[in-house]
């Protein structure tokens, strides 16, 4: 064994120990970057001498050689990725869909004490007054303010939740131009890490900038991520991944290549939103995603089920509720009370109060007041969605409120329990890949220790050296 043996041991040390500390200043950097995971040196003893060989002299045993810094190991753990990305889709469905619903309860002032509910009661309640044998001028124009009051509610019930629709119809554009990014970023890191992994080097970076934007993308599609392993040396590393949206099964990524996304007009020219404005759809890489070919959890998929179903059903709802009141009310009323043809126009076409419930040549006769009351609990058939509902307008007002507290409630309830999984399956994963700055620092002393150990064993080595070199065969000179 070379007398220099002893310096290229304590020279590794140095290495390793260096390092480890290098390494661990780099978590410590990174303690608070958004996707970052843990890094460790993999130190590994090196081989000892002598080898076993027929040639070689017989000794008590092998001697050390020293230490050597294998590898830097990112930590991370690839199933808790997988339930993680897994459960997210659900975050983003369900909070797109408890957003919209949420919304439409601030449009409809649900629930509350002067929500549109009671806009309609009151507008009964006037009726009711009037249908006394005493009712006076001033009743009959409270009949007018109600009514004003109500169909003014209708009209920006309508106006809203129209412009909600479209809202959410621009989010998804917004979304498409994320989404082009986010896939066209994943394939160029592909592409590095491609270029690198060959070569020997394992990208640890890069590989967490790819997961972060893996995990962004799992939240807006329920995915398929399939990682392709590059052999390097017999060893099996990780390389480009492979990411797929899986209904309908769409590839957004195939190594270093990302399919194109963008939103574009429907292709029906009828297939409009509720303004008549163009509804867009989701074009990946020829693909479309529309209504009827919609993907599968996911924000988009909340998304497009906000818009075309929820906010869609409840512009239904209350048109068909604004121009049954018309036809019904102006029948019962004989000259027209309301003007316009649902809850975009509908309007009070009675200004005088001397024309409500005036039943000419029989002054007193509140028969016509007593009919238009009457309609708050007449059965009468709701067409909404192609779908006929017989019920009273009563009945009908109240089930359009609480089905929107009840769907809400339950989207509320839906996005806080997909939230409280997702947190503790990230936390899963902090504990195995997050950063602590006391472990880090207690490592930091540590392998500052060992380097200053192995740096004092480079200075006892020398010394013992210099006595060889310089003090061995000088006796008596």
């Amino acid at each position: 064994m070379s007398t220099f043996s002893g310096l290229e041991i304590a020279k590794r040390a140095l290495f390793a120990q260096q390092a480890s500390l290098y390494t661990t200043g780099h978590n410590i950097a990174n303690a608070n970057t958004p996707g970052y995971s843990r890094q460790r040196v993999n130190l590994e003893a090196t081989s000892p001498y002598p080898y076993p060989s027929v040639s070689n002299g017989g000794q008590a045993g092998q001697v050390g050689t020293g230490v050597v810094g294998s590898s830097i190991e990112r930590l991370r753990e690839r199933f808790l990725d997988l339930q993680y990305r897994g459960i997210y889709k659900d975050v983003g469905e369900h909070e797109a869909r408890a957003d919209a619903l949420e919304k439409v309860e601030i449009i409809m002032n649900e629930p509350s004490d002067k929500g549109f509910r009671y806009v309609m009661d009151e507008f009964w309640n006037s009726w009711q007054k009037v249908s006394q044998p005493s009712a006076e001028y001033p009743t009959r124009e409270t009949v007018i303010q109600k009514g004003k009051a109500l169909t003014e509610t209708f009209n920006a019930m309508d106006r809203e939740l129209k412009e909600l629709q479209q809202d959410f119809d621009e989010q998804i554009k917004t979304r498409a131009e994320q989404l082009d990014t986010l896939v066209k970023e994943i394939a160029s890191l592909n592409k590095q890490i491609g270029e690198l992994v060959p070569h020997g080097y394992v990208p640890n970076d890069l590989y967490d900038k790819r997961d972060l934007l893996v995990d962004k993308l799992s939240k807006m599609f329920d995915i398929d991520v399939e990682t392709v392993a590059i052999d390097v040396q017999g060893k099996k590393v990780d390389g480009a991944v492979n990411i797929k949206l899986k209904q309908p099964s769409v590839d957004l990524v195939t190594g270093n290549t990302a399919a194109d996304i963008s939103a574009e007009p429907a292709a029906a020219p009828s297939d409009k939103l509720a303004n008549g404005n163009t509804r867009h759809v989701l074009n990946i890489g020829g693909t479309v995603l529309d209504a009827a070919n919609s993907p599968v959890g996911g924000e988009i998929s909340g998304l497009m089920q906000s818009r075309d179903t929820a906010i869609s059903s409840y512009i239904n709802k209350i048109d068909t509720l604004a121009s049954n009141l018309i036809k019904e009310v102006n029948a019962a009323h004989g000259k027209n009370f309301f003007s316009g043809t649902g809850a975009r126009d509908i309007g009070v076409a009675i200004s005088d109060p001397n024309d409500v419930a005036n039943n000419s040549g029989e002054p007193g006769n509140n028969d016509i007041a007593k009919a238009v009351y009457a309609l708050k609990h007449k059965s009468v058939t709701f067409t909404v969605g192609g779908n006929n509902t017989s019920t009273t307008f009563d009945e009908f007002t109240r089930s359009i409120v609480s089905t929107l507290g009840n769907e809400t409630e339950a989207a509320q309830n839906s996005r806080e329990n997909a939230i409280l999984i997702t947190k503790q399956i990230d936390m899963s994963r902090q504990s195995i890949s997050g950063v602590s700055p006391d472990e880090e620092m207690s490592n930091m002393i540590k392998f500052q220790h060992a380097y200053n150990a192995a740096a004092r064993t480079v200075t006892v080595i020398d010394e013992m050296l210099d006595k060889v070199i310089n003090g061995m065969g000088v006796v008596g000179r």
